[in-house]
């Protein structure tokens, strides 16, 4: 009998949620309870070209060259964290509301050091760790302007409504999303967590 009633007790208690009214703070209160998850992963690849050195003469050229490319690889997250959740709206049976930004974190940028081409011929120094550190950075600056081309934002927008639309239905409601946000090219860098 113990067993039963165990097996039970969550739907009694979604039942009883379902008759009480809840109100706003306490929905987002529900939501806020999950935590941020990054539901959209990707690789991404650049190569960052250097030529001569960074702040020398132009004249040194005349003892060779000295070029060198370096592929910088990262691995791009995003999500939105729906605890950040502040636009939302009871209106009889149904809850309207909206999503928070979504959130990119770039982590774990490397440089395979192994798949480094470069070129110095003559009298020549080479790369110094100082040049190369300044190249990883150039990489990193050319991964963000790349943000746009990779898709994303909406697969983590529809995760995030998802989540939210089934928190929301379990509690009774019917869910509407009031307009899902659409973002420039531009402003996809602003999402970029530090």
């Amino acid at each position: 009998m113990r067993k039963i009633l165990a097996a039970f007790l969550p739907l009694f208690l979604l039942m009883g949620c379902m008759g009480n009214q809840v109100s706003e703070d306490q929905l987002k209160a529900e939501i806020s309870k999950v935590p941020m998850l990054y539901t959209v992963e990707a690789e991404v690849e650049v190569l960052v070209e250097g030529h001569g050195q960074n702040g020398t003469a132009e004249w040194k050229s005349i003892f060779g060259q000295r070029d060198i490319i370096v592929p910088v690889r990262a691995n791009v997250k995003a999500g939105i964290d729906i605890s950040k959740i502040e636009d939302l709206e009871i209106s009889g049976d149904r809850v309207y509301f909206s999503l928070p930004d979504p959130v990119i974190e770039i982590e774990s940028s490397e440089i395979p050091w192994d798949e480094v081409v470069s070129s110095v011929t003559g009298f020549r120094d080479k790369f110094s760790s100082q040049e190369k550190e300044f190249l990883t950075r150039k990489g990193r600056i050319k991964i963000l302007s790349q943000l746009s081309k990779l898709d994303l934002i909406q697969p983590a927008q529809e995760h995030a409504e998802a989540t939210i639309a089934n928190i929301i239905s379990s509690l009774g409601y019917t869910p509407v999303l009031k307009a899902k946000p659409v973002y420039a090219e531009n402003e996809i860098i602003r999402f970029v967590k530090e």
